[in-house]
């Protein structure tokens, strides 16, 4: 089929069962378009749009994982896609935003500098083997069905963690995007990239909690448990940028200041309460710490006897030797007792997590 004869098509709105597949398109506008059981499958759609279009069993397959792009700068935005296929596809700054897609699998794909803002994903939407790197996940809806995995952000990063990249996409995409970019009602949006590029640890933080919520409601416990830390990190970051925020009174950064020490020492310690091998270190470092302070302080005491009496400490069990020694001795004997207590307790639900996800 031609190009002209596919315009013609085009013209009249309604397009069915055709067999496009294994062309190049490039250029074609099918806005508003309702496509039936169309088949794209191989075919190469540079700078097409489907915007506001309803494509219904369509097809844009490839039959085997591709180093080039079959679809690069094509724009589904405000479109309703239904039973559509994009297995194996190679996606490249193409607009889904605002897009429903219902009962779809992107199994395969490679997806990158993509743009899911405000996509709704309902029905069994499969990415399994899918990588998505470089692409916005912000106010991206997924339904309890969507099976999205840790497993499909390539490196384990969302867009936002890459500065350079999120630039690129917000200021490059009328180059190698769909053009210039318009909100839901057509208009082009008064944004500033600057101020897009220094709230992205705000918009990271709530892309990580809503996957987190995501793969809670799913039973993917690891990646639940993997999602939290990461959300809280970004909750750090964001924290640390509102300091730099001169509308912020001085009395809230101060409270932002003891939250973030709060944050990292409980990143630091306990990986938030996931990581056993933080947990197991600090509680080694804790009983080194305190024995290296009792070997200094009680004379003439060894340092293996001291380490004996700091393993015994963090298990509340009591050593004559420290006994009278000085008020200092006996403060740090109680506090480290005190510490044994605490750590004991978190390794224990850090441990129970650990059984439960197994």
């Amino acid at each position: 089929m031609t190009t002209a004869e596919i315009i013609s098509l085009i013209a009249t709105k309604e397009l069915n069962d055709l067999d496009l597949s294994g062309i190049t398109l490039e250029g074609l506008d099918f806005g508003g378009c309702t496509l039936t059981k169309v088949n794209f499958k191989g075919s190469t759609l540079r700078h097409c749009s489907f915007e506001e279009a309803v494509l219904d069993c369509c097809s844009f397959e490839c039959s085997g994982k591709t180093d080039t792009p079959n679809l690069q700068s094509v724009s589904f935005k405000k479109a309703t896609l239904i039973n559509c296929r994009f297995r194996y596809a190679n996606i490249a700054w193409s607009d889904f935003r605002y897009a429903r897609i219902d009962q779809a699998t992107f199994e395969d794909s490679t997806i990158d500098f993509c743009d899911f803002y405000r996509c709704f994903f309902e029905g069994v939407v499969l990415f399994k083997h899918a990588k998505i790197s470089n692409s916005s996940l912000y106010y991206t809806y997924f339904g309890d069905a969507t099976n999205l995995r840790r497993e499909n952000l390539v490196d384990g990063r969302i867009l936002q963690q890459n500065k350079k990249n999120y630039t690129k996409f917000l200021v490059d995409w009328h180059t190698y995007g769909t053009g210039v970019r318009t909100n839901d009602m057509k208009v082009v949006s008064d944004w500033s990239p600057d101020a897009a590029v220094k709230a992205r640890w705000s918009d990271a933080e709530d892309i990580y909690k809503t996957l987190t919520g995501l793969w809670n409601e799913r039973g993917f416990n690891a990646d639940a448990n993997w999602g939290y830390v990461q959300g809280r990190r970004m909750e750090r970051r964001r924290m640390m940028t509102d300091l730099t925020d001169k509308k912020l009174g001085i009395w809230t950064k101060i409270g932002r200041v003891w939250h973030i020490i709060g944050n990292s020492l409980s990143d630091l310690f306990f990986g938030y309460g996931e990581s056993m091998f933080k947990m197991i270190l600090t509680y080694i470092f804790t009983v080194l710490l305190f024995a290296f302070i009792f070997s200094s302080e009680v004379s003439p005491l060894h340092y293996l006897e001291a380490l004996g009496i700091s393993l015994k400490n963090m298990a509340g069990v009591d050593s004559e030797v420290l006994h009278d020694v000085s008020p200092l001795v006996d403060m740090l004997n109680l506090v480290q007792t005190t510490i044994g207590v605490l750590l004991t307790g978190i390794f224990g639900f850090i441990l129970g997590n650990k059984i439960r996800n197994q």
